[in-house]
């Protein structure tokens, strides 16, 4: 994983680092309604490429795996 990993999806977790940099503190400390707010911040991290972050991961554990 490593470095490869994310080399094959740089702009996705920065995208999602921003994502998570805007919603975290205000669920962290309870400032804004938890149901609206964490419906909001997982569409803004799916929008951002989460799911390309994790299936990256997933293919790359895969092949590893595979070598096992």
């Amino acid at each position: 994983l490593g470095d490869v990993y994310k080399r094959q999806v740089a702009t996705q977790i920065a995208q999602c680092s921003a994502v998570v940099e805007e919603y975290l503190p205000a669920l962290n400390c309870g400032a804004v309604d938890v149901d609206s707010t964490l419906e909001a911040f997982n569409a803004a991290l799916k929008d951002a490429g989460v799911e390309q972050i994790i299936a990256e991961m997933q293919s790359q554990i895969d092949a590893w795996l595979a070598t096992k």
